[in-house]
């Protein structure tokens, strides 16, 4: 039962490692928003939620930086999402 749950755990959500050039790296664990969008917890640090339409990124929780949020914009930008 256990290994069932796990595997349906692994199937709802996306993971990236990111770095952007700068020396920084970001850990990024994504799912899909009930409503909307795409929830982005950063670094297990920081809470943000996507929208592709039209390309909004808002900050929900936890720490608030804009080097953050450039680089959350620039991994839906290399994935496709922005519309």
């Amino acid at each position: 039962m256990k290994i069932e749950i796990i595997d349906q755990l692994k199937s709802i959500g996306e993971n990236y490692i990111y770095e952007n050039g700068d020396g920084t790296r970001y850990t990024l664990h994504l799912v899909n928003a009930h409503y909307g969008g795409i929830y982005v917890l950063c670094n297990e640090s920081s809470l943000w939620r996507f929208h592709s339409n039209p390309n909004e990124l808002k900050h929900l929780c936890g720490d608030n930086n804009e080097y953050t949020k450039t680089a959350i914009l620039e991994v839906a930008q290399l994935r496709g999402w922005v519309e």
